[in-house]
């Protein structure tokens, strides 16, 4: 199940959104069990970000993993802000960063971290992949 809370129109429909998260928890040997996916503002995501991890600074994507392996559980919430910051930054669309931001809060759902370099390129490769995964016809919404 995937449940999405947002407060801005997703650029594609919730049946692909399910197809895509799907495949890419399959393609690591995991599957879907129940997974919130939350662009909130700003100053929530700040809210959000003192209070579970002690940090007092903005960011673009936080991640709870209640995953019980192989099922796959959590929380993704993702700064509206950030998202549209990061679009224009790294030259994205809309689309395409918010698959990049949900691609890297199911990485931290599969185990993944990003507190060194080299876990950053690991994770940014798979995202791309993940992205790329979704851009296979049968998952698009055209």
């Amino acid at each position: 199940m995937i449940i999405i809370e947002s407060f801005i129109d997703f650029p594609f429909t919730s049946f692909s959104l399910k197809k895509w998260i799907t495949l890419c928890l399959k393609s690591k040997g995991f599957v879907l069990d129940k997974i919130s996916i939350n662009v909130i503002s700003k100053d929530a995501m700040l809210d959000i970000n003192k209070l579970y991890l002690n940090h007092d600074t903005h960011t673009d994507v936080i991640t709870f993993d209640y995953s019980c392996p192989p099922k796959i559980s959590g929380e993704i919430f993702i700064s509206q802000f950030m998202l549209q910051n990061n679009s224009k930054i790294f030259n994205q669309t809309i689309e395409n960063e918010l698959l990049r931001l949900i691609s890297h809060g199911l990485l931290h759902l599969l185990g993944y971290m990003d507190e060194t370099e080299l876990d950053k390129q690991n994770m940014t490769n798979l995202e791309d992949l993940f992205i790329s995964m979704f851009h296979v016809k049968q998952f698009s919404d055209v």
